[in-house]
């Protein structure tokens, strides 16, 4: 599965390096995003649901320091 690591990055780029991956990949296909942006908790589902894809899940835990890190399992629409 296919992992991307977007923690650091603030707004719009995990959406953008999100957008990017699902373009190589078949239909049905799975991967997943890292991300420390709180907005990504909005801006992905909302990406995700624009274009078709499916969030299989979405969960919150610690990063280093106080970062909290974002992941999505996501499907290729």
């Amino acid at each position: 599965m296919i992992e991307i690591d977007a923690t650091g990055l603030h707004c719009p780029m995990p959406v953008l390096r999100l957008q990017k991956a699902l373009r190589d990949l078949e239909s049905g296909a799975r991967m997943t995003l890292l991300a420390s942006d709180p907005m990504a908790a909005i801006d992905v589902p909302h990406f995700l649901s624009e274009h078709a894809h499916k969030l299989i899940a979405q969960a919150q835990s610690d990063g280093p320091g106080d970062m909290q890190i974002l992941r999505f399992e996501i499907e290729k629409g």
